[in-house]
């Protein structure tokens, strides 16, 4: 997909029923989410290789410092890019994880 004016990646991961975490996950070479550029090409990745990617929250996962840390408010970039390489590390690792399922223990008295 070709980024156009005014497009972010939050509103592009709602629009593709995913989480901002798996469009970074999907898009390594974003050094830093909130500086994207009109033109630029990204991936978007396919249902079954989105982690999380049934959530109408773009947001789900990330937690407080990641989120401050995004916000545009925030003008530090070392920080913003921090917290993207730490989003992209988290969705790479929960899409390499297999689900495990919860053994149910029977205590007998």
């Amino acid at each position: 997909m070709k980024i156009k004016s005014g497009d972010t990646l939050s509103q592009i991961a709602k629009a593709n029923g995913m989480t901002l975490k798996a469009l970074l996950g999907a898009n390594p070479q974003i050094k830093n989410a909130n500086q994207i550029r009109v033109g630029q090409t990204i991936t978007i990745p396919p249902k079954a290789m989105q982690a999380g990617s049934a959530n109408k929250n773009p947001y789900a996962g990330m937690t407080r410092t990641q989120m401050a840390l995004m916000d545009v408010k925030n003008k530090d970039k070392t920080a913003q890019e921090a917290a993207t390489r730490s989003m992209q590390t988290q969705s790479k690792a929960g899409a390499q994880m297999a689900p495990t399922k919860k053994k149910k223990i029977l205590v007998v008295a």
